[in-house]
């Protein structure tokens, strides 16, 4: 009977999930459906093999300490991404006092035992971000129609475009060349204070020059300075029609999320990125989607630790 608890429930989740997809793959129930999976998949492996319990309880032992430590990376990528971003001390000081007071305070048998739940609860919403990551990825395909856009992401000696950023020009060429006629491409991107011009003419030169764009085709938005100001600005310069943006892998899932909080009606496409940047830049991403509800994940993060105090207290 068990067995087909668990299995009802996969079904379920799966289909759930499906369906999901099928109507907005822009969010994080997805990966909220991909966690439970997973997780169901264990449990009803662990039906199938009681006899494998003793061995369970170490790879559960293993999997709190190696989470907590995945917990307290990703607050300090937070932290630094909210330094770097902000440059108020606020969010630095206010993650480094709860780090520092799970060493100090460990001897608290209450607090040793109740405040890592903190750490496992953002390691629960970057699984969630990964999930929803990989997934929106898999499932958005090349577009039959344009236009297209091209988000800006710096440039190298402040004015030529680097690897990054020509992998996800190239990305656009490469859909523009698959539809029956070649579509509008915006280049977005203004011009940073250590950079000697716009990275919009930068990128569009290089599509032009390199990959033989025409430049009757190539529309400018020089004025934006970050992802929200570039999907923003492209879909006023485009008058609001639908349109499928060009942005690194690791970053398409975020930019999905900020044009569908501002309304615009656009999916993603990702260049592809060496192996080495893409898990900082994952840490990165985690850390911008937490920011984007700031409130909420207060909220959230103290009822995990609210709940484990209980658990601690009551249920020893």
């Amino acid at each position: 009977m068990g067995t087909v608890i668990y299995l009802v429930t996969i079904g379920l989740l799966l289909v759930t999930l499906g369906y999901q997809l099928h109507k907005n793959p822009a969010t994080m129930a997805i990966g909220t459906y991909g966690v439970f999976i997973v997780l169901s998949v264990i449990l009803l492996c662990q039906h199938w093999w009681p006899t494998a319990a003793p061995i369970m309880a170490h790879v559960l032992l293993m999997s709190y300490v190696v989470a907590s430590l995945l917990g307290a990376i990703l607050l300090l990528s937070m932290a630094w991404y909210s330094w770097k971003k902000s440059r108020q001390l606020i969010v630095p000081i206010v993650i480094g006092s709860y780090l520092l007071s799970l060493v100090v305070l460990s001897p608290w048998h209450w607090w040793r035992l109740s405040a890592p739940w903190l750490l496992l609860y953002f390691v629960w919403q970057f699984c969630r971000f990964l999930i929803s990551s990989i997934c929106y990825g898999l499932v958005i395909q090349a577009p039959q129609s344009g236009p297209l856009v091209v988000l800006g992401g710096g440039l190298a000696d402040g004015y030529h475009v680097g690897k990054i950023v020509d992998a996800r020009i190239r990305a656009a060429v490469q859909d523009a060349r698959q539809m029956a006629t070649f579509p509008i491409i915006v280049f977005s991107g203004g011009q940073g204070e250590d950079q000697q011009r716009t990275e919009a003419e930068a990128m569009r030169d290089r599509a032009v020059s390199h990959y033989g764009v025409p430049e009757s085709q190539t529309r400018l938005e020089d004025q934006s300075r970050n992802t929200q100001q570039n999907l923003r600005y492209s879909s006023d310069l485009l008058a609001g029609a639908p349109m499928t943006f060009y942005t690194s892998d690791y970053h398409v899932f975020r930019g999905a999320l900020l044009a569908q909080i501002q309304g615009i009606s656009a999916v993603g496409r990702g260049g592809v990125s060496v192996w080495r940047h893409r898990l900082p830049a994952f840490l990165r991403e985690f850390a911008g989607v937490m920011s984007l509800h700031k409130r909420r994940q207060v909220l959230f993060g103290l009822l995990w630790v609210i709940l484990a105090g209980i658990k601690v207290i009551f249920f020893p």
